[in-house]
């Protein structure tokens, strides 16, 4: 769903009363929380863009960067700043990449995408779309035991 296809829908989500993150409603299948932190959750699923992918969510209401509160932002970049060094340490990315979006999901989400020297999108944006990189059997379980060591060090 994106404002693009069903703007009436994705008007209604962007209410708090309605807003599926907000009701606690089950994310998409194969989704799997990583990490709780004070301002955010991260999220990632096994079918991806890009091995590593990962969602940083945050847990007040928003829509847009200037909704969140000074101390809900600093909060919430933060998170991500621990989150991004972590990825790229268990990935080995060459770059980590942070894109805002909400056309899709209208309650204030990041993510990140780990670059790679070699990843299928060299010079060009990621094509979300294509879920061609898929993790192999135990790889994305093994990735999310690692990530979240990695978390747990940097806050240390």
């Amino acid at each position: 769903m994106s404002f693009h296809t069903n703007f009436e829908k994705w008007k209604e989500q962007s209410k708090k009363e309605n807003c599926p993150v907000c009701n606690d409603e089950d994310m998409p299948e194969g989704m799997e929380d990583l990490y709780e932190a004070e301002y955010t959750w991260l999220n990632a699923e096994p079918v991806e863009c890009l091995k590593g992918a990962c969602h940083v969510t945050s847990k007040f209401h928003a829509i847009e960067l200037y909704d969140l509160t000074d101390d809900q932002l600093m909060g919430f970049m933060k998170e991500v700043q621990i989150y991004a060094e972590a990825l790229k340490k268990v990935t080995n990315a060459v770059k980590i990449n942070y894109e805002i979006h909400g056309n899709t999901l209208p309650h204030f989400h990041l993510h990140l995408y780990p670059r790679y020297m070699h990843d299928p999108f060299p010079g060009q944006p990621i094509d979300y779309n294509d879920k061609s990189n898929q993790y192999k059997e135990g790889e994305f379980e093994e990735f999310v035991e690692n990530l979240r060591n990695e978390i747990d060090k940097i806050q240390k």
